[in-house]
């Protein structure tokens, strides 16, 4: 276990860790609730909670993402695909590390929060929603990967969900008020109930469960094909 967490290259010193855990989601605070209150005027802790969780599903879905690729880049794929594909000691190992990742930079943010005035109630509805979160990070990470896995850019997808998760997620503005366009696209991911369950007194977290497990399925779907065909192309590599 130690070893796959000392393969995140965002663990790799207390300076990268400063920058992950602490310096990139207190920006994004700032950034978000600035933007909010121009509009609102008014500090809005439910931005700034939602901010965080989202932000440690982000982080789950970039760790798996990067043990994935970087057992690929050292052909380790190949032996685990070859002998044990769906070894459970290899998969628990990597989804506990990145759900780890996730739930303490969330854990880390929030209780740092809530000296400032983070009221409680959203403190607890943000601690118990995080591991959801992060288990939503993680599946969409591991289905990135598969997805982008025979691509010359293996980081295609994963970067892809990254980029679009905030906007997604609905931190700022609730999906349901998103145009129609951006509404559909939103609800093809699995965080805006995240971000309602903080927000919203009613949510339907079911919903996001079954899309997540949909995504979950695609990526297994995805992997389970590739097998064989990753198999014979790194062959003919040797």
């Amino acid at each position: 276990m130690a070893t796959q967490f000392s393969s995140l290259s965002f663990l790799s010193n207390w300076r990268t860790r400063f920058v992950y855990f602490l310096l990139l989601p207190i920006i994004n605070i700032l950034f978000l609730v600035l933007i909010d209150l121009q509009y609102s005027n008014r500090f809005n802790w439910y931005v700034a909670a939602a901010s965080v969780v989202i932000d440690s599903a982000v982080l789950s879905l970039q760790a798996i993402s990067q043990l994935l690729i970087t057992d690929a880049n050292l052909k380790i794929d190949i032996e685990v695909i070859s002998k044990h594909p769906y070894s459970f000691y290899y998969w628990k190992t990597k989804i506990f590390t990145s759900l780890t990742a996730g739930i303490v930079l969330g854990m880390i943010n929030l209780t740092l929060l809530w000296p400032f005035g983070l009221p409680l109630t959203i403190l607890l509805k943000s601690l118990v929603i995080l591991p959801l979160a992060c288990i939503f990070g993680t599946i969409l990470g591991f289905t990135g990967w598969c997805l982008s896995w025979q691509m010359s850019n293996p980081y295609f997808f994963a970067n892809l969900f990254i980029s679009i998760t905030t906007i997604v997620s609905g931190v700022l503005v609730l999906v349901s008020q998103y145009p129609k366009w951006l509404m559909i696209i939103s609800y093809v991911f699995p965080f805006y109930e995240v971000v309602n369950f903080i927000k919203l007194n009613h949510t339907s977290l079911w919903l996001s469960c079954l899309n997540a497990f949909v995504w979950l399925w695609i990526g297994i779907i995805s992997y389970t094909v590739q097998i064989k065909p990753v198999l014979n192309k790194k062959i003919h590599q040797y």
